[in-house]
């Protein structure tokens, strides 16, 4: 059900109580199309309220084994700023196995999808520190991701291989890595809504044969 308006205080006329209804609306509204981005709907613009932030993204999987793309967000500091080290990231996450380079290039969109059936005894907290996620990928559910606190040894060591690394996609020598990296803008919409989207198109690299795309990667995250 659309939001409760939001009470008017006492000398308000009728056009204050209607434009405060309309504002409630347009949020619900604005929340069920990002629901339906998960299938077929392109995600709305974030709203003019929003907050942006320039944050430091890498993705990365092992080109055989274990094939679960490792998401790697961290603060990206600005030009006067010393830059983070890699070990030092808002956001660890394993998307799931079915989820391939190719298919990232090839979507350009992913949506992570939060159910608050999942913790129905507990006030939501923070978006980003949800512990699992529904994934979609070009409309297509692919499995689940899952959030944890810091990256492996093994990961720590890809990350400082690609320290160097300011933007681009390409191969770890020896051929064991795939990786892509650059900026992303951070949308904060609301407390149930952020969208993370590559600032400098880059191209996947072709995995198992199949052709990277141009890389205009954009990340959805949602809670239901």
């Amino acid at each position: 059900m659309p939001p409760a308006v939001v009470p008017v205080e006492d000398g308000a006329g009728d056009e204050a109580t209607y434009y405060s209804c309309h504002v409630a609306w347009l949020a619900w509204w604005n929340n069920v199309r990002c629901v339906l981005a998960s299938t077929f709907l392109p995600c709305p613009p974030a709203p003019a309220t929003a907050k942006s932030a320039t944050v430091r993204g890498t993705l990365f999987l092992h080109s055989t084994g274990d094939r679960r793309v490792r998401l790697f967000l961290q603060d990206h500091g600005g030009a006067a700023e010393p830059q983070p080290a890699d070990d030092e990231h808002f956001l660890v996450l394993d998307l799931p196995s079915g989820l391939g380079g190719a298919d990232i290039a090839a979507a350009g969109r992913i949506v992570l999808e939060y159910q608050r059936q999942w913790t129905p005894a507990a006030a939501p907290g923070a978006l980003l520190a949800s512990p699992k996620w529904l994934v979609y990928c070009n409309g297509r559910r692919v499995g689940y991701a899952a959030r944890r606190e810091a990256p492996s040894d093994a990961e720590g060591w890809v990350l400082e291989k690609l320290r160097a690394v300011t933007a681009g996609a390409g191969r770890l020598p020896g051929g064991g890595v795939e990786y892509l990296r650059g900026r992303f803008e951070r949308i904060v919409g609301s407390p149930d809504g952020e969208s993370f989207h590559l600032l400098e198109p880059i191209g996947w690299p072709e995995v198992n044969g199949g052709g990277g795309g141009d890389g205009g990667l954009s990340i959805f995250f949602h809670r239901i």
